[in-house]
């Protein structure tokens, strides 16, 4: 009777003392981000397995979009921030500012701190210098978070930065042949990436205003004279405005998405896709 009553006992300090034990080594829900994209750096820091609250999940619409009530709950469990941080980035500086101004406690990375960013133009995320910086700063936050983990945060930071590293010459040599080449976007997302790279985006839309009948066949004028072949869009998305450019241009259409959280896959991807329209043309 004595060892029936013990053995519940015995199993309850065993499961008390793994859940101790791995408060440090599993993170929980301490960790918020703004995009996707950011989800990944943590994930490839800090591993694979670790609970990243997504605050704009895959599918939403970045200016539109208002936090859910278990967002705002995980957020007010957050104890580490990583954050677009360029101010026309409006989720934030509605949503997320006011939060941390009032939590300072809170750690943050400000991915546009230091960074040499574009009025008007928030996507900073699509430059792997900058993300290669962000990475950095997000392993020194996550040292802070998890100082048991510290070595094991870095080893796992250097294997990013070499990948990172991989990608950006990997880009440099494919693009170099096509020093000023242009390709048409139905959103400006890829100026940094262009910048990095010295290509340069052409924007059908701006300010997610489409334009006007005037506007297209300026467009459709300049494409041709620029010998623009290739068009950018977000994925899922069709116009008949689109489908007129592409046929007056003889361009190809590629459905990307800005927003994706395997960044170094789509980063190269789109890198081989434009070097690959660029050499046909």
């Amino acid at each position: 009777m004595k060892n029936t009553i013990k053995l519940p006992i015995i199993l309850l300090i065993i499961f008390m003392s793994l859940f101790i034990t791995s408060c440090e080594i599993a993170a929980t829900s301490d960790i918020c981000v703004s995009i996707p994209p950011q989800a990944y750096l943590v994930k490839r820091i800090a591993g694979a397995e670790t609970p990243v609250t997504i605050m704009i999940p895959p599918g939403s619409a970045p200016p539109t979009y208002a936090p859910t009530a278990s967002q705002i709950r995980n957020l007010h469990e957050c104890k580490l921030y990583v954050k677009n941080g360029h101010p026309d980035f409006n989720f934030e500086t509605m949503h997320i500012d006011p939060y941390l101004s009032k939590h300072p406690d809170v750690l943050v990375v400000d991915m546009a701190k230091d960074q040499d960013i574009m009025s008007g133009d928030a996507h900073i995320w699509l430059s792997p210098k900058i993300m290669s910086d962000a990475a950095e700063n997000i392993y020194e936050q996550l040292a802070q978070l998890y100082p048991k983990r510290k070595d094991e945060l870095k080893y796992n930071l250097s294997i990013l930065l070499r990948d990172m590293g991989k990608l950006d010459k990997e880009l440099q040599t494919m693009l170099a042949p096509y020093q000023g080449a242009k390709f048409l976007t139905l959103h400006p997302s890829w100026g940094y990436f262009s910048r990095d790279y010295g290509i340069e985006q052409v924007s059908i839309r701006h300010e997610n205003k489409a334009p006007s009948t005037k506007e297209i066949a300026h467009l459709i004028e300049h494409a041709k004279q620029e010998n623009i072949h290739i068009i950018f869009v977000q994925k899922e998305f069709s116009s008949e405005q689109l489908d007129v450019i592409s046929r007056e241009i003889d361009a190809t259409v590629v459905a990307l998405d800005p927003l994706n959280e395997n960044w170094l896959k789509n980063i190269q991807n789109t890198g081989r896709t434009l070097a690959k329209v660029f050499d046909e043309q």
